[in-house]
């Protein structure tokens, strides 16, 4: 039988089983970005926070509409200083395009030429999230070798 808040149908946006803290969202985010490897990291914690932030701030300029009635915040985005289980208010349906703006900005910050088309797709996906446009295709692999 199942036991989640979903299946009887009363759930609010804080029993969602993903993407509910800050650190649920750095652990997805080294997914998309591969970088899972506890040992030689290549984002580390700061950079992934300002990642979060940043997209945070994105999806207000994009999206006022998630943050203007937000009382708790007073209308502006939430910032973060640690990775932590700070819950990151923002309504299900878009924290999908919250974690592909982190990877975005992420990828962005790289110096390698296939990072650039990496960023430039996750910017696409987090705009079509965030404004309900189609997802775009993503690219083929890239990068040193690749055609």
């Amino acid at each position: 039988m199942a036991t989640s808040a979903s299946y009887y149908g009363d759930f609010d946006a804080d029993d969602q089983p993903e993407l509910n803290t800050v650190s649920d969202y750095v652990s997805n985010a080294r997914v998309l970005l591969q970088d899972t490897a506890t040992a030689h990291q290549r984002y580390d914690d700061p950079s992934l926070l300002s990642a979060i932030n940043l997209s945070l701030l994105q999806a207000r300029r994009v999206r006022p509409d998630l943050f203007v009635f937000n009382h708790r915040y007073s209308g502006q985005a939430q910032a973060f200083t640690a990775v932590d289980d700070t819950y990151v208010d923002i309504e299900p349906q878009f924290r999908l395009g919250i974690l592909y703006g982190m990877v975005a900005h992420a990828y962005s910050r790289d110096q390698e030429d296939y990072s650039a088309d990496q960023a430039t797709t996750f910017w696409a996906m987090f705009d079509a999230v965030m404004t309900g446009r189609n997802m775009p295709r993503m690219s083929p692999p890239a990068g040193p070798g690749r055609a």
